[in-house]
């Protein structure tokens, strides 16, 4: 099999009996009680080698995919500030007591569950605003574990890191319920909501909302806007970039530049080869991977049949799209972060991705760093359940934001 893009977590757990969520959303808030120790992702197990698959049938042609057009920012059906353009905050009770919840409505009336970190009452004077944007999977953000306790990973490591120079947000995905765990990193047991509407326009034009609904408030500073994306959460940021003239910097982490597809013909090659597999039980693999890829391709809006738990629909809009042509077309300065034992995406896309914008002119835009040795969520595989790699990244995406 070949390894889906997935997200690093580090579980940060607090007991909904020590979190106290005042009446008044914009009152000052009550300390939170310490948090339990962290733990971090298991590894993953070895991939087998993919069997040979029967004769394919002739792939029904498809239409190019189009650019992105440049986003219109979207004005929130119900609006989310009061008169004086204060946001308003929407009451939950199970969300931990530095956080808050705010409501955007999208064009066809479903709702939007924005996360904002609220630490502290918000300044009047304005700061800059960072967006973390998770990878693949439909979980919360905020996930119940066993107890009754609240989870949250990266986004609360990169919102306590990063107060008070930034106001830290982000957004559920759609059609996934506060506290839903989920399968981890996939769409197994998802909701039908959640497979028709998750694709890379659907999430990038959440952004898109939740950029438009926190600008409307003057203590968030248009003029630093920050996306900071992670695996598939770095396609999202890339697709926002591209076509969202209010974002000012984008941090790409662990994303590849080509096509996923193309990222998993590569990575294929690579495992089998590092296992002493012979030439044809490499391309029997490669032909079995592209038979998996034509019949995607060819029910491509299909929420029903899955592949490597996601979605055809999922991967028609995700694999089929580049990140280095979204990076190419936006204005924004970029800090591109990879390590280089990344089982998910080859390092070989980051370089292509890199190679693709210095073409490009971008070279004065362009911080890069490469990770070595380390794995797609920035850890060491000797000491998988280590987190420094990652906290390491989160400072370095900090210090660039901040000084450039």
């Amino acid at each position: 099999m070949v390894v889906a893009r997935r997200s690093f977590v580090v579980l940060l757990v607090v007991s909904m009996s020590q979190v106290k969520s005042p009446t008044d959303p914009g009152s000052p808030m009550s300390p939170m009680s310490p948090m339990s120790p962290m733990t971090a992702m298991s590894p993953m197990s070895p991939m087998s080698p993919m069997s040979p698959m029967s004769p394919m049938s002739p792939m029904e042609p498809m239409e190019p995919m189009e650019p992105m057009e440049p986003m219109t920012p979207m004005t929130p059906m119900t609006r989310a500030t009061d008169d004086d353009g204060v946001l308003v905050f929407a009451r939950n009770d199970k969300l931990p007591g530095d956080y808050r919840q705010i409501h955007a409505e999208r064009p066809d009336g479903s709702t939007a569950r924005i996360f904002l970190h609220y630490p502290e009452p918000l300044p009047e004077e304005p700061r800059p605003l960072l967006i973390y944007l998770d990878g693949s999977g439909a979980q919360s953000l905020f996930y119940e574990v066993t107890g009754g306790q609240i989870a949250h990973g990266l986004f609360s490591l990169v919102a306590e890191r990063a107060h008070p120079d930034f106001h830290v947000a982000s957004v559920d995905k759609r059609g996934v319920a506060f506290g839903e765990q989920g399968t981890y990193g996939t769409g197994k047991d998802a909701s039908e909501e959640y497979a028709k509407h998750a694709t890379l326009k659907n999430r990038a034009a959440d952004v898109s909302l939740m950029l438009t609904t926190l600008l409307a408030d003057d203590r968030f500073d248009p003029e630093c806007v920050v996306l900071v994306g992670h695996s598939e959460g770095a396609d999202v940021a890339a697709a926002v970039a591209g076509a969202d003239e209010r974002v000012t910097h984008v941090a790409f982490l662990s994303g590849g530049g080509t096509e996923q597809f193309f990222d998993m013909y590569v990575m294929t090659r690579k495992r089998l080869e590092q296992e002493g597999a012979s030439p044809e039980e490499i391309e029997a693999a490669i032909e079995s991977l592209e038979g998996e890829v034509r019949d995607i391709l060819n029910d491509p809006d299909s929420q029903t049949k899955t592949w490597m738990g996601h979605a055809y629909k999922r991967w028609s809009t995700f694999a089929t799209t580049a990140a280095a042509d979204s990076l190419v077309r936006s204005s924004a300065l970029m800090f591109l972060g990879h390590g280089s034992l990344d089982q998910s995406v080859p390092i070989e896309s980051f370089d292509y991705l890199v190679v693709k914008l210095l073409c490009a002119g971008k070279e004065d835009d362009l911080t890069v760093r490469r990770y070595a040795g380390v794995d797609h969520s920035f850890s060491d595989p000797d000491d998988p359940r280590g987190a420094d790699g990652i906290l390491d990244v989160v400072d370095d995406v900090l210090e660039w934001a901040i000084t450039f």
